[in-house]
């Protein structure tokens, strides 16, 4: 019956994503009309079904922490070192090469106990594990996805599942048991050096796109790790930074996404981050992990702590970490010396209670009770990667991003000769650095992808072999778990006469830009960063100058890990590929949107601001150094809840690309929107706001929309941005000519807002306007309408919880106010 249970849950998590908690955005044809009652009736029943199934857990890892002693009990507390002696692993029935760390387990037969030790791996673009290992033929590679960012761009959850599926496939046969991933924190600022990792700058885009990840995974028998929880939007001093946000905002912005995740897919896992949260580090705030965490929320998996965050363990014990990772001797906090001791020593002198030891016990236990290594999985070191290969395609072809076409420069006809200019072209970079890199069997190239479709001027592509292989350079970056390949770009100078040779003899210029980025720095604003380098723009200028002169189109492909400045070049190329880091199939899924062989439906999940200047955090970011000691240490969030489009929007901020824009081959119509159903005022509104719309397809070619459901809701008690993002859904490929009914649904907890002065959230009284939009620039959409009578108190919350520092007003640092 147990087995029946929880394949019953398993197979019916996905549901819970689009159903009874936030949005409901169930795609549907002409043909099919769903009944809004039975599937929140179906999706009340998944709920259930998870509660028993994570009951049933419960009290078997209670019966074992029983039978368990004090010092087993302790082991398993903290983590065995970064790179421990395997013989040291309590419990280890298979060792993986290149995990991350470990979770001791426990090994008694005669007390019936025999809990295996868990493998934890790195990281959001798949599987990172070491490749090849020493005295063994085999490899070990895994796929290495597109990242964060351009999965988000795809706005298509189904389309994550599958990959979080692939991934679990790819954990289970390495013998990996969790996957320390997705990571999910807020694209608070373009210059943060994690964001190709990160999903959104927008929560509901965050959770839902990490909600179908984590039910992807876990649906396959592998544990997910959401991360890093919470305000972890920086890398500088990311150890102890103070991140100083007001309690509405961290409600509403950056804790909102991973309270999404966690009551709509259940993660076996959470980290906590690095950084301090209002004065104390968010891993050893009780009131973050167990009164938000597991009190509010009802999150029932363990929790882990990012590796050597925090900078007490018994506090970290306490405030609701279960496992400190990765154990040993601390490398960041001085003279604290090996973890495992501290914790021993903790308890004899009664710093850390039974209480508390059983209670994180019996939290890990529950979890590894449902791991691979626990069920006795059969390890075959052989995932289905040649699958996987094309399914990181498809999500590449989905997510890239088409930002301008001027003039229908593209598609290019597969006849139509290419001349390719940048370094990157040969120097593709399929993700970032640091513990989100991957190790997969190959990268193809942008070149080698342009070349597979096209003809390419095969005078140039030989010239940038030559200089990168003569101006490469190599290191190891991101903390020493990846290698970094870098190269200049030639000059113009160094082109010489290439350019105009080029010009005369191909028919479109392909000109590929790059930027890296990684673990434990952020980027910067000025050239070769953030905006373009002398050399780049004297690229750009020489060959659109050559080739317009000719009549001919320039095409600039971004293989960036975040925003770029666009203002200054724009103007210059007729058409934009924003491809983000596309994983290992870069120069395919490239050359797939060049060709049209994939029609572009990604959309942006963040912002492109005209400028840096323009971005609301731009004169806080990453923080000051108020005690003059060289290290930033305190980071102030001014602008408060308005983060990305919900400040360029209601302060009237134009930008280059709004949130939620994308180009496509083909053209949609978005119309008949209406609100079909309003139970937020019944007596006991349990029920949202169901819309329904119609999407047409009016071009000539096939292609996929996204619906993004917009509301301006009414100001009573609460200021607001002029608009939030509440619900999206996107269309099946409608051929030509054809259409699709979309149903929305809008909970009351997607419409609250939080109300600090009585630590409640409530959907305020009045008039709210909806905008079904393609893009968060809705100036020209007719918004439909709905009433809330009164004011609804949807939950009340943790008084005073992640409240500022004695001392510090909301006035005193956010700069950012209607």
């Amino acid at each position: 019956m147990k087995k029946k249970i929880l394949t019953t849950i398993i197979s019916s998590t996905l549901f819970v994503s689009y159903g009874l908690y936030s949005v409901n955005a169930m795609a549907q044809t002409d043909s099919v009309q769903a009944s809004a009652n039975s599937e929140s009736l179906k999706s009340e029943q998944v709920q259930a079904d998870w509660h028993n199934n994570s009951k049933m857990y419960d009290v078997l890892a209670k019966a074992i922490v029983a039978r368990m002693t004090d010092e087993e009990k302790l082991k398993m507390l903290v983590g065995a070192g970064m790179d421990p002696d395997k013989d040291t692993v309590i419990n280890l029935k298979a060792s993986v090469n290149g995990v991350a760390g470990y979770i001791h387990g426990v090994y008694a037969p005669k007390r019936r106990l025999d809990v295996p030790a868990l493998k934890l791996a790195d990281g959001p673009a798949g599987i990172r594990i070491d490749p090849t290992r020493e005295g063994d033929s085999q490899t070990y590679y895994a796929t290495a996805f597109p990242s964060g960012a351009l999965i988000a761009s795809t706005w298509n959850p189904d389309l994550v599942h599958e990959v979080g599926e692939a991934v679990a496939n790819e954990g289970k046969e390495y013998g990996v048991d969790f996957w320390l991933a997705p990571g999910m924190n807020i694209q608070r600022n373009p210059l943060n050096g994690r964001n190709f990792e990160y999903y959104s700058e927008d929560p509901l885009v965050s959770g839902m796109i990490a909600s179908a990840m984590v039910q992807g995974v876990q649906s396959k028998g592998l544990a997910t790790t959401i991360k890093h929880f919470v305000a972890n939007n920086s890398e500088t001093n990311r150890f102890f930074i103070n991140a100083v946000v007001t309690p509405r905002a961290l409600r509403e912005i950056y804790l909102r996404g991973f309270e999404y995740a966690v009551k709509e897919s259940h993660p076996w896992g959470i980290m906590s981050s690095y950084n301090q949260v209002n004065g104390t580090n968010s891993g050893e705030r009780a009131d973050l992990m167990t009164d938000i965490l597991r009190n509010e929320w009802g999150f029932n998996g363990l929790a882990m702590s990012d590796w050597f965050a925090g900078y007490n363990p018994i506090d970290l014990l306490n405030a609701g970490v279960d496992v400190i990772q990765p154990g040993g001797e601390n490398l960041v906090v001085p003279g604290l010396g090996d973890w495992g001791k501290y914790v021993v020593e903790g308890y004899k002198n009664g710093e850390l209670t039974k209480a508390t030891l059983d209670r994180n016990v019996r939290h890990i236990v529950a979890q590894a009770l449902k791991t691979p290594s626990a069920k006795n999985y059969p390890i075959s070191n052989n995932p289905d990667l040649k699958a996987h290969a094309t399914l990181a395609k498809q999500v590449a072809d989905e997510g890239i991003i088409l930002l301008k076409n001027q003039n229908s420069a593209l598609p290019l006809a597969t006849s139509q000769s290419i001349a390719s200019f940048g370094i990157t072209q040969i120097n593709t970079l399929k993700g970032g650095t640091g513990s989100g890199d991957v190790h997969p069997d190959h990268v193809t190239t942008i070149i080698d992808g342009l070349a597979k479709q096209f003809p390419v001027n095969e005078s140039l592509a030989s010239f940038y072999s030559d200089y990168f292989e003569a101006n490469k350079v190599i290191t190891t970056g991101g903390l020493g778990v990846s290698k970094i390949v870098s190269c200049t770009e030639p000059s113009v100078t160094d082109l010489g006469a290439q350019i105009n040779g080029a010009a005369q003899n191909s028919d479109v210029a392909v000109i590929t830009l790059g930027r890296v980025a990684g673990e434990a720095a952020d980027r910067k604003a000025g050239r070769g960063d953030y905006l373009l380098s002398e050399t780049e723009l004297g690229l750009i200028s020489s060959v659109s100058n050559a080739f317009h002169a000719q009549g001919k189109k320039v095409v600039v492909i971004l293989n960036i890990a975040g925003v770029i400045d666009m203002s200054e070049w724009q103007d210059q190329v007729d058409g934009i590929v924003l491809a983000y880091m596309p994983g290992q199939e870069s120069g395919d899924a490239i050359a797939d949107i060049i060709s049209g062989k994939a029609n572009p439906s990604g959309k942006l999940a963040q912002t492109i601001p005209l400028s840096y200047a323009d971005v609301p955090s731009s004169t806080t970011f990453p923080g000051v150094d108020e005690n003059h000691d060289g290290a930033l240490d305190h980071q102030y969030y001014n602008e408060d809840i308005y983060v990305g489009y919900r400040y360029y929007q209601t302060f009237n901020k134009e930008v280059a690309y709004p949130f939620g824009y994308g180009l496509s081959y083909t053209s949609f119509d978005i119309s008949r929107t209406k609100v079909l159903m309003n139970g937020l005022n019944h007596r006991h509104p349990r029920k949202g706001v169901l819309l329904k719309t119609v999407v047409a397809n009016t071009g000539d070619v096939a292609g996929k929309e996204v619906v993004q459901v917009y509301v301006a809701a009414p100001e009573v008690k609460l200021k607001k941005p002029n608009i939030e993002l509440k619900a999206f859904a996107k269309t099946r490929e409608l051929a030509p000519g054809r259409s699709q009914r979309m149903m929305l649904e809008i909970s009351p907890q997607t419409l609250a807002s939080f109300d600090p002065a009585k630590d409640q959230w409530i959907v305020e009284p009045g008039t709210y306007q909806v905008y079904v939009s393609q893009s968060s620039d809705i100036r020209s959409v007719t918004p439909v309408e709905f009433v809330v009578r009164k004011e609804i108190v949807v939950e009340n919350t943790t008084p005073g919880a992640l409240a500022l520092e004695e001392g510090v007003t909301a006035a005193s640092f956010v700069t950012v106010a209607e």
